[in-house]
């Protein structure tokens, strides 16, 4: 908390009560912190240094910097190597005293340093400034609110609400934007007006009666180091080394911990080449234990054939899971409660389930594949970007051969999207029917979103849809940066904090994210296949089994079988026409004759339609954080 008039803070009890409110994030240790305008509140998981020698708020050996830092510097050991040669004396083995000294030797610069995952509020004492900043690509969140004179910071919404910050009123725009469209997290507006999301990337400088003042850090991390690609083999060839050892690089700094790591594992190439990677630094990294893999079974998608030769590989301890029906709506209902902004679909559940294994099995950090598919081209909607990109690397003829490819491969599921996309190019429509085949293709996959009550609290729906660049990259970086990473990074973190959990994104490391962006369309994806130079470091990492296996099955859930079954009472509770009335956000005869359509369907396994689905995600948010 800041007092904006430079005031000394007087809000002790009030941050008390919002720190108790995430016990579940930091459950090892708990810290407090006044001076002058400020107040700190922590919570602590201890992963670095077990010791008291770990507490935060923590402060620097002269005085001039505190500190609240929620997240992990994976190359603290360089960066502490780095700071003893200056003539730095350290008191604790953890990363936050790197921190803490780092700023008082190199500034606010030294988040340019860090390679990690960070929600960082700095005081620095002599300036009377207080600093604010996530890691680039916001794997950690922070949020922030108005209360009277002060500005007040927060990893979770539900803190915020918890000392008066107002979250009784909904933005419409993100609301509608969610409705119509299914986008959630792609800016700075949460679903709560008064509510907002500080950006990744950015530090925030705040000083009483001053305005706020942005700036980008870490920029440059994305083409440092990493060499023009020219078409040859030798070039190609470089490109993937470079990938090879930036990933085995990654999985190694997130290796660092003073507890017990695991790994999900799902069957797919992202989270078996992380099991698979971790073996090859155990010793070499002092880590207690890793061999440790977690995985939730639906019968409907069994991917055990893939996991187990992983397993059997790795030497790993295999936790399964499977989601019982009898257990679904008591996770279902936890589920929706400890996320303060709605998801997008029921996957995430799966994730919940998984989250929950590891806890009860002792295991306090998971490393996970979030990334890999914005990154490197790994959904079908990169198809038409892919081609158009290859038009202008490769030529005509060669972005001729892929699309052939594309449409003829089983990796794009049914195959439709990628036969559509790839007649786009191959038959030369003119601009205006390409638009309106789009538009069309989009209308048919999002669903309508006609949901909403004209004239009512939603307001209008949105003048103009947001269209991705036709550009690989750009596409790829939109992908990271607005839709849809932010929103699986916000699960991701919500599902693991719920069950005091850590976890650790190998994807996400700034050296393999240079070499993924400055990396040549034909590097992603090449032969019909996704994740190309991915798939390449594979041979002799993971079991073949895996890496030849060309289907991409995601993070499916039997949905229609779901509401139609276990949580039946659950849908039609939520989506009740007493309950919609009373809301007075939609069109209720609408909504009432698609929920009997819905459930009289018969079938077998059919999942509503988009814009119910969203509707349904929508209204149960609204139940758990609005009708308190």
């Amino acid at each position: 908390m800041f007092d904006r008039q430079g005031h000394a803070a007087r809000h002790r009890d009030a941050v008390q009560r919002a720190t108790n409110v995430l016990a579940h994030r930091g459950p090892d240790d708990s810290g407090y912190l006044d001076d002058g305008p400020i107040a700190f509140g922590f919570r602590r998981l201890s992963i670095l240094d077990l010791t008291p020698a770990g507490h935060q708020p923590m402060t620097s050996h002269d005085g001039e910097w505190a500190v609240v830092f929620n997240g992990e510097i994976y190359n603290y050991r360089e960066l502490r190597a780095e700071l003893v040669s200056a003539g730095v004396v350290f008191r604790s083995d953890s990363d936050t005293e790197v921190l803490v000294q780092a700023l008082c030797l190199w500034g606010p610069r030294s988040f340019d340093r860090f390679n990690g995952m960070w929600a960082v509020l700095a005081w620095h004492r002599p300036s009377q400034t207080l600093y604010a900043c996530r890691d680039p690509w916001g794997i950690k969140p922070l949020y922030v609110s108005e209360l009277g004179e002060a500005t007040v910071f927060a990893s979770e919404i539900k803190a915020l609400r918890s000392i008066g910050c107002s979250t009784r009123e909904v933005d419409p725009v993100a609301a509608r934007r969610f409705l119509d469209e299914g986008e959630l997290d792609v800016d700075t507006r949460t679903m709560f007006r008064d509510v907002k999301r500080l950006q990744p990337g950015t530090l925030y400088r705040y000083r009483a009666g001053e305005p706020v003042f942005e700036s980008r850090y870490q920029e440059g991390a994305l083409t440092a180091n990493v060499p023009l690609y020219t078409h040859d083999e030798q070039s190609e060839q470089t490109f993937i080394e470079l990938f090879r050892e930036a990933f085995l690089s990654s999985v190694r700094l997130r290796l660092r911990a003073d507890v017990e790591v695991g790994t999900c594992l799902s069957g797919g190439l992202d989270s078996t080449a992380i099991a698979c990677a971790t073996g090859r630094f155990l010793d070499e990294e002092g880590v207690p234990e890793c061999r440790h893999a977690f995985t939730a079974l639906l019968p409907e998608y069994d991917e055990s054939a893939f996991i187990r030769p992983v397993v059997e590989q790795v030497g790993a301890n295999w936790h399964v899971t499977v989601a019982s029906d009898d257990q679904l709506m008591a996770d279902a209902t936890r589920f929706f409660e400890i996320h303060d902004e709605p998801v997008h679909s029921l996957s995430p559940l799966a994730g919940f389930i998984v989250m929950g294994l590891a806890a009860r099995s002792q295991v306090k950090v998971l490393l996970n594949g979030q990334g890999s598919d914005e990154l490197l081209a790994g959904y079908d909607s990169s198809v038409l970007p892919h081609l158009r990109s290859l038009i202008r690397e490769d030529g005509l003829g060669y972005a001729f051969s892929e699309g052939r490819a594309q449409a003829d491969s089983a990796a794009i599921g049914v195959g439709l999207v990628a036969r559509a996309q790839a007649g786009l190019l191959l038959n030369a429509l003119p601009p205006g029917v390409e638009t309106s085949l789009r538009r069309a293709w989009a209308a048919l996959e999002l669903g309508t979103g006609h949901y909403a009550m004209p004239g009512g609290p939603l307001g209008a729906p949105l003048a103009q849809q947001h269209r991705p660049s036709e550009d690989l990259q750009v596409a790829l970086l939109d992908q990271v940066y607005r839709s849809p990473l932010p929103l699986y990074l916000r699960i991701e973190d919500v599902n693991s904090s719920a069950f005091s959990l850590e976890a650790r994104l190998p994807f996400l490391d700034p050296n393999l994210v240079a070499v993924a962006h400055a990396a040549p369309a034909r590097l992603l994806r090449r032969n019909g296949l996704n994740k190309y130079m991915l798939r390449q470091i594979l041979p002799g990492l993971v079991p073949e089994v895996v890496w030849q296996r060309r289907d991409k099955m995601g993070f499916p859930v039997p949905v229609g079988r779901w509401l139609r079954g276990p949580l039946r009472e659950l849908f039609t509770e939520t989506l009740s026409e007493a309950r919609l009335r009373r809301r007075g956000w939609y069109s209720v005869s609408r909504v009432t004759r698609d929920v009997d359509r819905f459930l009289q369907d018969r079938t077998p396994g059919a999942p509503p339609p988009p814009a119910l689905m969203r509707l349904f995600l929508l209204e149960r948010w609204a139940r758990s954080q609005l009708d308190q």
